[in-house]
């Protein structure tokens, strides 16, 4: 089974192609030049370019698009939604063109509308699930819910399975060693607007992808994946009390555990987060 993987060179793409390739799965890496140092056969495209994708396509089995602009940029508003926006839909459209019937697309928390938000932006209840109302104003949240929404058309259009992962902040272990991270872990504030103390280990982020990728799921399905618990080291329930106090958890949040309910990822993927940045002596 051959899988593309656009943004193939990027931090989440290289862990995707390795954890796909450790699983017997034929890889071809699309990149937007050419990729030196890629495991496995390297193809160039620019996602905002229909023709280019269609053709880095032709062949393959399924898709998973990682490819973008990973955060706002000053001045650069209408880049960022238009290449997000226009890059999903030009994936979606070649996969159904050409018969594919598998796409996993990385989506963001940041349609929640909180991090990179113009305007303050609380959550409308915890823990967070697929369900909570999104309200994004920048451009980059605005270009990963219009993907979604895009990825519902598609996936009517073409009979295609697609799965949208809104993921956290990816980091890794180096970001583990980091000062600006140790020194965040007891000083909460900025998580606030910053992902809601949220994150997904890298490793784990790589096997969540196969896992939507082999997962049998018809239509369109948006899930969210984050750590099981929190990067900071303030209990989660005292977050809350501090910084939304108005807001009463439907459930108790135990300890560290994260705010997102992500029971939804375990029932459709089989997926349970593996790392935390607390597996590091460096933090403990």
């Amino acid at each position: 089974m051959r899988i593309g993987v656009t943004g193939a060179e990027g931090r989440v793409g290289q862990y995707v192609v390795r954890e796909l390739l450790q699983h017997q799965y034929e890889v071809r890496a699309i990149s937007m030049a050419p990729w030196s140092e890629s495991p496995t056969e390297n193809v160039v495209a620019d996602i905002t370019q229909y023709e280019q994708v269609y053709e880095a396509f032709s062949g393959c089995d399924a898709i998973i698009h990682l490819a973008g602009i990973t955060h706002p940029i000053p001045g650069q508003d209408s880049r960022v939604f238009q290449t997000n926006a226009m890059g999903v839909f030009n994936v979606e459209l070649a996969a159904g063109n050409l018969n594919i019937k598998k796409v996993v697309v990385a989506s963001s928390d940041c349609v929640l509308g909180i991090t990179f938000s113009h305007q303050p932006t609380a959550p409308v209840y915890f823990p967070i699930d697929e369900l909570h109302p999104t309200a994004p104003d920048n451009s980059y949240g605005l270009s990963k819910i219009v993907g979604e929404q895009v990825s519902e058309g598609m996936a009517k259009r073409f009979a295609m399975s697609i799965i949208s992962l809104r993921i956290s902040a990816v980091l890794n272990t180096e970001i583990y060693k980091s000062d600006w991270f140790i020194a965040d872990l007891s000083n909460p504030t900025r998580g606030v607007t910053d992902n809601l103390w949220t994150y997904i280990d890298v490793r784990d982020c790589a096997r969540a992808f196969r896992l939507a990728l082999e997962a049998d799921i018809p239509g369109h399905e948006v899930i969210h994946i984050t750590a099981l618990d929190t990067r900071a080291t303030v209990p989660s329930m005292e977050l809350i009390s501090r910084f939304f106090p108005d807001i009463k958890p439907r459930v108790q949040i135990a300890g560290n555990d994260t705010l997102h309910d992500c029971s939804k990822a375990v029932r459709l993927l089989g997926f349970t987060p593996q790392h935390s940045w607390r597996d590091n002596e460096y933090n403990s």
